[in-house]
């Protein structure tokens, strides 16, 4: 049975693939047609060619180079095979990647929702949290004052993570400060991956864990340190009016949030606190 012949514009259109692209796979002969007429140089292509162009514009889709299509395509059928078999392991590690993103989307959405609606900020809130695995590091010298992103570098490393909206925080031990070039910082940490491996731990980074408890938290938007201070203040200060027992430092969690197209720091400050004790 003859097989029918389609033009070039025909191709085109049922393969949603510009006439452009289809000569140039011409020149370079990654997919020739099957029959040029000798008078007006028309390309015409049988059908049964549309299954391999098929190919050609998946494996273009996720990257793979012309030159790598043509080369493979000129091998007898089990290096095909294999290659086509790589070619799905790097489409699934990209689609992996993928997934991994519109995660790290989502906690950003998630975490500035939380920062505008869990509770009002400038108020002490006392409520129940989960545990929160963690990986940290022991610093000396640093403070809200001093800390610069470099400081991250060991949690960076052994994360394989850029620092995100919900992503780092600090442990501050619990006393009364008369200033804020006095708060100090014990640990800085970040959230435990729970979809990547993480790296082989230095000497001074582990993995630690935020208990499951009650805690006192309060959060700020802050453009000062003094803004910052006098918040952190207020938490200790309602812990100490209350003789309120406490169980832990305090976890600062912080990010920059955009508002009104200004940066502003939003930070959190948590101290667990004795079951017993109630919010007065």
């Amino acid at each position: 049975m003859e097989e029918k012949l389609y033009s070039i514009g025909e191709v085109a259109k049922v393969s949603n693939i510009t006439i452009k692209a289809l000569r140039h796979y011409d020149k370079i002969g990654l997919f020739k047609p099957a029959y040029v007429d000798p008078n007006t140089h028309y390309r015409y292509y049988r059908d049964s060619q549309l299954y391999r162009l098929d190919i050609i514009k998946s494996l273009i889709s996720i990257g793979t180079s012309l030159s790598d299509i043509k080369e493979i395509q000129e091998t007898d059928n089990l290096d095909y095979i294999a290659f086509l078999k790589k070619q799905e392991e790097l489409l699934a590690e990209k689609i992996a990647s993928l997934r991994e993103t519109q995660h790290t989307i989502r906690e950003i959405r998630e975490e500035l929702q939380k920062q505008e609606n869990h509770y009002p900020f400038g108020e002490v809130n006392v409520a129940e949290k989960e545990e929160q695995h963690i990986i940290q590091t022991r610093v000396k010298d640093i403070g809200p004052t001093t800390i610069l992103n470099p400081s991250y570098s060991n949690l960076k490393i052994a994360t394989k993570e850029d620092f995100r909206n919900n992503g780092y925080g600090s442990i501050i031990p619990f006393a009364f400060y008369e200033k804020v070039e006095d708060v100090p910082y014990s640990f800085l940490y970040t959230p435990m991956p729970l979809r990547k491996r993480i790296s082989a731990l230095s000497g001074e980074t582990e993995q630690s864990m935020i208990a499951k408890g009650k805690y006192a938290s309060i959060k700020v938007k802050s453009t000062t340190f003094e803004e910052y201070f006098q918040t952190l203040q207020k938490l200790i200060g309602y812990i100490q009016e209350r003789d309120i027992i406490v169980t832990s430092d305090i976890y600062e969690t912080f990010s920059i949030g955009l508002y009104q197209k200004k940066e502003e720091y939003v930070s959190e400050f948590s101290v667990r606190i004795a079951e017993s004790e109630q919010s007065k």
